[in-house]
């Protein structure tokens, strides 16, 4: 889906895909692809003479080409290039030019459940922290005791709760058959935003060993801002909100 600086939306898809009799030659560079190499099909957006299509691609095909990218996440990512991949029209999914309208759909259903997994990891790292902070002794009594530090966390519990009520939101009205282009992209936005700023604040509550890799809290941090730039990053979600808010 993603290519090399050109942005999460329709515009952004340059892959080629170019008729050649019966099948399509597909030729371009996608990156930060997670998985690829345990992929046994590949989902390919490309740009045909119709516009934008989806193809159910073999990665064992002549012409393709892996190689893994460092990720803040830990998660496993690839770029992938293409140089005139041969696929048939029957590996087309939908009909001629669906492409980019049938991956927007499916994309405002994922980021629901992505919203949920930011939560779920913030509520997991505060779990953890307010357990550290009951048991860590400073100045002769629980870092919990001390006000600031309370009120960090009591800020941090507030932010989980509104981003859970807010994806529910959002799970409901998909689930009901309503509209979800602005609930969905407020809930990634928010829920990945409390996420960022919750393990931002664990962190400090931990100090120092919150770095180390003995202790979940980098982890958390670091899986926290990699969601918020992945899957529509912060600048894009907020203008699929506006459009829908200013219609």
């Amino acid at each position: 889906w993603l290519e090399p600086s050109r942005g999460f939306g329709e515009p952004g898809i340059a892959l080629r895909a170019e008729s050649d009799g019966d099948d399509f030659l597909l030729s371009g560079r996608k990156r930060l692809v997670p998985y690829a190499n345990s992929a046994t099909r590949l989902i390919v957006l490309a740009r045909s003479e119709v516009g934008v299509d989806l193809f159910l691609v073999d990665p064992n095909l002549d012409g393709i080409t892996q190689k893994q990218l460092l990720s803040q996440g830990r998660e496993a990512q690839y770029q992938v290039d293409f140089v005139k991949v041969r696929v048939s029209a029957s590996d087309r999914i939908g009909s001629p030019g669906s492409g980019w309208a049938n991956w927007n759909e499916m994309m405002h259903q994922g980021i629901i459940l992505l919203a949920a997994t930011a939560i779920g990891g913030a509520n997991r790292c505060l779990e953890e922290t307010v357990e550290f902070s009951k048991q860590r002794i400073q100045f002769d009594k629980p870092l919990g005791a001390f006000q600031a530090l309370a009120h960090y966390m009591a800020d941090a519990s507030t932010q989980i709760d509104g981003g859970r009520v807010l994806v529910h939101e959002a799970a409901w009205n998909h689930a009901s058959g309503r509209d979800i282009n602005r609930f969905a992209p407020m809930a990634k936005l928010f829920c990945c935003e409390t996420y960022r700023e919750t393990t931002r604040v664990c962190a400090q509550i931990w100090g120092g060993v919150a770095f180390t890799i003995e202790y979940d809290q980098q982890m958390f941090f670091r899986r926290a801002k990699q969601l918020q730039l992945s899957w529509w990053d912060t600048p894009y979600l907020e203008e699929l909100i506006a459009s829908d808010v200013l219609d």
